[in-house]
């Protein structure tokens, strides 16, 4: 789903850079924009200018419902 809106992050959070992966660290009180949603997970632009994707399970540092993993849904699929 696309989307832009608003945020400050609310506690330190882990993110990856895109489109490189490289392990970065979000700290509370920037401002991101979040661009996109997309499985979970969130794309942000950040105070820099660079997108970082931002795993489901640390929306909440962002002000986003963090996405909930159903294990039996998981049960079968291969990473």
């Amino acid at each position: 789903m696309q989307m832009r809106k608003e945020a400050t992050v609310a506690r330190d959070v882990e993110a990856r850079e895109i489109p490189s992966g490289t392990p970065i660290t979000l700290r509370a009180g920037d401002p991101v924009i979040i661009t996109q949603t997309l499985g979970g997970s969130f794309t942000v632009m950040t105070p820099v200018g660079f997108l970082a994707r931002i795993d489901g399970r640390d929306a909440d540092a962002i002000g986003e419902e963090v996405a909930i993993v159903d294990a039996a849904a998981q049960e079968g699929k291969s990473t």
